[in-house]
């Protein structure tokens, strides 16, 4: 059976078989299409990620209409009791 990697262990692993040393830079062997495929992987995580931050704060902000809208509504039913008790 065969055991399966942490995310750290694939990518020193990856690493250590895709990499050479050229003078002090280390050079990462990647064809075009897993050059690309990473691309696209970032793209799709960061509009997700701005997708989720957009959500939450149209959810902040209906809740907090919400809450506006419940106080006002409190409001004028409190102020309508108050006026037929004066008349």
């Amino acid at each position: 059976m065969s055991r399966c990697m942490t995310l750290e262990e694939y990518l020193e692993r990856f690493v250590d078989e895709n990499t050479q040393t050229a003078n002090e830079d280390v050079g990462l062997l990647v064809s075009d299409e897993q050059a690309i495929t990473l691309g696209l992987f970032f793209i799709n995580g960061l509009a997700g990620y701005i997708q989720c931050v957009r959500d939450g704060r149209a959810m902040l902000r209906t809740r907090a209409d919400s809450e506006v809208e419940r106080t006002n509504q409190v409001i004028d039913e409190e102020s309508t009791d108050q006026d037929d008790f004066i008349n």
